[in-house]
């Protein structure tokens, strides 16, 4: 009997809740999520896509100005004509920690 006045109360609770906004979040200041995308765009490069081609997929799929902008620099990156051929697990380990250390020395001493 306790767990369905429980079950009752918690339920009830989760309905009186007011919606929240879905808001959309960006990619360009969460390293986890740009070495990702420099993992997909390794790929892309070791499967012959093109630079141009890598962009104009980048640009079907990140909207927000400055997404596209990360995005765009990992392309460039990447793309670069004396830039190392990487593995995406390589990729996605490099521009990881290269983000990670970025924001590690913009961070305020505490």
């Amino acid at each position: 009997m306790k767990r369905v006045v429980v079950s009752a109360l918690l339920a009830a609770a989760c309905l009186a809740q007011p919606a929240a906004q879905a808001v959309a979040q960006t990619v360009s200041n969460q390293c986890f999520a740009l070495g990702d995308i420099a993992g997909q765009v390794a790929s892309w490069r070791s499967h012959k896509k093109t630079k141009a081609q890598a962009l104009d997929q980048a640009a079907k799929y990140y909207k927000d100005p400055s997404d596209r902008q990360a995005v765009d620099a990992i392309i460039e990156k990447i793309y670069a004509p004396n830039a190392p051929h990487m593995t995406p697990d390589q990729a996605s380990m490099v521009f990881t920690s290269d983000c990670a250390n970025q924001q590690k020395a913009q961070a305020p001493a505490k």
